[in-house]
């Protein structure tokens, strides 16, 4: 890799990490087309370049969500016992993901789903956020003590989350997030804090599939399966370091902010994908 593209990777990884601190929600749908643009800059083929990118987000993702979920457990915004019954759940989402990913889905295919479902849960978020708003100022005043969920209800939301994170690799949460907010009525800093605790288990659990997967070996990106443990270890460093400040920032700003900066984001990105 020459030093241009060493220095971009640099850039994307603040910005992952502020990102992943500041919405709970891991930075993969950034890091994903990203590098699938620099897997075929560099001539990796698009059926392979896409997985590689989705392996390697997974990377970046177990390593961020561990800086900021950390972050977020100090100021007492994760309930570790839902992010365990999310996470144990969403790992055998994410082995589903993963073998349907590795073994069926074309390059082109995989990156137009995923641009559909960037642009479908964006939407969602808007609506939410507008149609009921007095709703959520009340949601927001909870103590977090007074949050009470059917084990049933949070493990199935795991299971999907699981699938779709592994085959999206973009960490579970912008499913979770929204749905604890909206759904189970969490204060959104609590959404935010306990997705984070559950993406350290889910994503850990995706990486691992996509590194043990069968892939030919690229000098360029040092990879083990799926995984470019060159491009990773690049991006990961500065991204945990940011990803305590997005937190900290995310703790003293409002929560109708954080959900249309998060709403913005993902539209934008869900278009491009599909452009």
């Amino acid at each position: 890799m020459d030093l241009i593209i060493i220095f971009s990777l640099v850039i994307l990884g603040m910005f992952i990490g502020f990102i992943s601190g500041l919405l709970g929600i891991g930075g993969g749908f950034i890091i994903v087309p990203v590098l699938i643009y620099l897997f075929d800059f560099i001539g990796i083929p698009t059926d392979i370049s896409v997985k590689m990118a989705v392996g390697t987000s997974l990377f970046v993702i177990f390593l961020t969500s561990l800086a900021g979920a950390h972050k977020h457990s100090l100021n007492k915004n994760v309930i570790w016992k839902y992010s365990l019954i999310l996470g144990l759940f969403g790992i055998f989402g994410s082995i589903v993901g993963v073998n349907i990913v590795v073994g069926y889905l074309s390059g082109n295919l995989h990156k137009m789903l995923f641009g559909i479902f960037l642009i479908f849960v964006s939407l969602h978020i808007l609506y939410s956020n507008f149609k009921n708003k007095n709703n959520l100022s009340i949601i927001e005043n909870r103590n977090i003590s007074d949050i009470k969920c059917k084990c049933k209800d949070i493990g199935v939301v795991g299971f999907l989350t699981g699938f779709l994170s592994s085959v999206f690799g973009i960490g579970g949460g912008i499913i979770i997030v929204p749905f604890l907010n909206i759904f189970l009525k969490f204060p959104i800093k609590s959404a935010i804090g306990t997705s984070l605790g559950m993406m350290i288990i889910v994503s850990f659990v995706g990486l691992l599939g996509y590194m043990f997967s069968s892939c030919p070996f690229n000098q360029n990106i040092y990879n083990i399966g799926y995984v470019s443990l060159l491009t990773g270890l690049i991006i990961s460093p500065t991204a945990m370091i940011f990803s305590k400040y997005g937190a900290k920032i995310a703790y003293k700003t409002k929560s109708e902010s954080l959900r249309i900066v998060l709403s913005i984001i993902l539209m934008i990105v869900g278009i491009k994908m599909i452009v």
